[in-house]
């Protein structure tokens, strides 16, 4: 068995939260104003890609308009609503 690789590829928010060091809540507020990429829904989950994440936060930018691939959920309260618990 191989080793794993670290910080994983994908993520969901637990282990998201973990590598940066912030809060669910802090996650929520940060993709509504667009610092952090929105989630993907994979297999009933939602998870964020690393690389995305990564490459967003060491250039401290905001997205102004957030990518409209059709599998990324949606940005803000919508997706907070719609997936959170």
């Amino acid at each position: 068995m191989s080793p794993l690789t670290y910080p994983p590829p994908w993520m969901d928010i637990v282990t998201l939260c973990d590598h940066i060091c912030v809060s669910q809540n802090t996650v929520d507020n940060w993709v509504a104003a667009g610092i952090l990429p929105p989630p993907r829904k994979r297999g009933g989950k939602l998870m964020w890609r690393w690389r995305e994440v990564d490459e967003r936060l060491a250039l401290g930018q905001s997205a102004s308009e957030p990518e409209t691939r059709k599998d990324e959920v949606n940005v803000g309260r919508e997706w907070k609503s719609r997936f959170r618990k």
